[in-house]
C-alpha cells in the first residue's frame, strides 16, 4: 500500500492521529522496509499504457491550424540583446530545429540577397562600424583573421576619415601573414619579460 494508505490503516488499527510525514520517520529511524523497489515488475501493465503523451487533449490543447498570439510574421525584426545586432525572422529552414522559420543576421540576410552565400571562413561587417546600418553598401566581406585585426585596431570606435586606411592596413597585415597573438586591445604586446 502507498503511504497515505499506510498512515490511513496505521491510524485506523491503533486509533491514533499521526501524520504521514511522521509514519515516514518513524519507518525509516526503525529500518522498515515494504520489499516495494518503485520499479515495474515482470508481467505488471503501467498506468498509463496505450496513452499518448502525458496528457490527453483537453479544452485548453491547441487546435490544428491555430497559431499562438505571439508569433511573429516572416520579416519581423528584434535587436540581440547580446551584441547588440538586428536579428530577422526568414523563410528558411533552421539547420539546428530544422523549423522552417529562423532568425538570422539581418546584414548577412542582405549580403546574401545580392551576393549569395557568405563564404566559410569570411564574414560580412560594418564599412561604418554601426551594427545597426545594415545598408547594403555599408556591408563588406571581411576574413576572420582581418575582423580580429579590426577589432584589436578598434576599427569601430576610429573616426570615418581614418577608417579606410585602418582598413587597407588589417588586409596588408592580414595578407602578409601577420602574427596576431602579439597584439592585445590594439597595442603590441611586451614581449621583453
Amino acid at each position: 500500500m502507498s503511504r497515505s494508505e499506510l498512515t490511513v490503516a496505521f491510524n485506523t488499527k491503533f486509533k491514533l492521529r499521526k501524520t504521514e510525514n511522521q509514519v515516514i520517520s518513524t519507518l525509516k529511524n526503525h529500518g522498515i522496509v515494504s520489499g516495494r523497489t518503485g520499479r515495474f515488475e515482470k508481467g505488471q501493465k503501467s498506468w498509463n499504457k496505450g496513452v499518448k503523451g502525458y496528457m490527453g487533449a483537453n479544452r485548453t490543447s491547441f487546435k490544428k491550424g491555430n497559431a499562438p498570439k505571439n508569433r511573429k510574421p516572416i520579416g519581423h525584426e528584434r535587436i540581440r540583446s547580446k551584441d547588440g545586432f538586428i536579428l530577422m525572422k526568414v523563410a528558411e529552414k533552421d539547420p539546428y530545429t530544422k523549423a522552417q522559420t529562423r532568425y538570422k543576421h539581418k546584414h548577412v540576410h542582405i549580403w546574401e540577397k545580392k551576393h549569395g552565400k557568405v563564404p566559410d571562413g569570411m564574414v560580412v561587417a560594418f564599412k561604418d562600424g554601426d551594427n545597426m546600418n545594415c545598408v547594403e553598401n555599408n556591408l563588406m566581406l571581411l576574413s576572420r583573421a582581418e575582423l580580429l585585426l579590426a577589432n584589436q585596431h578598434r576599427y569601430k570606435d576610429m573616426p570615418i576619415e581614418l577608417k579606410p586606411s585602418i582598413l587597407a592596413l588589417v588586409k596588408l597585415e592580414a595578407k602578409a601573414g601577420f602574427r596576431t597573438s602579439g597584439y592585445r586591445g590594439g597595442r603590441k604586446k611586451n614581449l621583453s619579460r
